[in-house]
């Protein structure tokens, strides 16, 4: 039994196309996807199509991700209040457009945590964030990882969130995080993803990570107008893929923004966030991390 776990593609169906490509010659007999089909990249539509038509051919298991969330919750209308305001709400817009009233149906109706269960073999719970919370990113923090894995009473626990590839264990718990096809804050960047195979009655771990095609990401982000769409958010996808963002996340860079619009302005309501601390923030990453050349152009 072999049962291939993808998390995160975030709108990168290049990432999608080379890791299912990978997976074609493995004797796979299950695909499960832990959520956030849409996010920093431009390929959503492609993407969700590839997920349909495997869908139609293969054994699946679909989860709901914050990504998925935002979108069932409409954050990506068209608030006009929100206009002055694209790299927070850029990306979620640019999915709106771009998914259709039933991606958005199919969103909704995935749950955020589901146990696979297979004859002989002990259940694997899997979930985007945590099995209790879709945003929890409970494996990095001590208390939050020991309330889970005794809640969740689970041998095997397989989670997504966080974009880093992740492998312990609590007691009896095995605890692994694929890392993200799309948008991995793993270094090198690459396309991560991983197999679970069983071996003498227990699960082990295959992680698998493809080398990108980093020009052809930067060239689809460039063709598709995100860098208009979303700026200082696009700006970092592309420190991201280049391997120039150091230990450094979107979600380091909007904290870090929220900060200086808090220190400059005495308050900071999400997701109210003036360029101007989009640009402080991003420069200091930059300044921090080393030059990159970045062309909305």
């Amino acid at each position: 039994m072999n049962i291939a776990v993808l998390s995160d593609i975030h709108g990168n169906h290049i990432a999608l196309r080379e890791s299912l490509n990978f997976l074609e010659n493995k004797d796979i007999d299950a695909y499960c996807f832990l959520g956030d089909y849409t996010g920093e990249f431009p390929g959503i539509e492609e993407t969700m199509k590839m997920l349909y038509d495997l869908r139609d051919s293969k054994t699946c298991y679909f989860l709901r991700g914050n990504k998925e969330n935002y979108q069932i919750d409409e954050l990506g209308e068209d608030y006009p209040e929100w206009d002055a305001y694209p790299s927070t709400i850029g990306m979620l817009r640019y999915a709106h457009k771009h998914l259709t009233k039933e991606d958005v149906e199919f969103f909704n109706s995935l749950p955020i945590t589901m146990t696979l269960k297979t004859e002989g073999m002990p259940d694997v719970v899997i979930c985007h964030g945590s099995p209790r919370k879709v945003n929890e990113k409970f494996a990095n923090n001590e208390q939050s990882l020991k309330e889970v894995v005794a809640e969740t009473n689970a041998e095997y626990i397989i989670c997504g969130h966080t974009h880093y590839r992740m492998e312990t264990r609590v007691q009896d718990t095995y605890i692994w995080n694929p890392g993200s096809v799309g948008a991995s804050c793993d270094v090198p960047y690459s396309y991560r993803f991983m197999i679970i195979h069983d071996s003498a009655g227990k699960w082990e771990p295959e992680f698998i990570s493809l080398e990108a095609d980093t020009e052809m990401l930067i060239a689809e982000m460039k063709k598709a107008g995100i860098y208009e769409t979303a700026p200082y958010w696009t700006r970092f996808t592309q420190l991201l893929v280049t391997g120039k963002c150091g230990d450094y996340t979107h979600g380091a860079m909007l904290n870090r923004a929220m900060d200086l619009c808090y220190e400059k302005y005495g308050e900071c309501n999400w997701p109210m966030i003036p360029e101007e601390c989009y640009a402080a923030a991003f420069e200091e990453i930059v300044s921090e991390c080393g030059e990159i050349r970045c062309c909305a152009n």
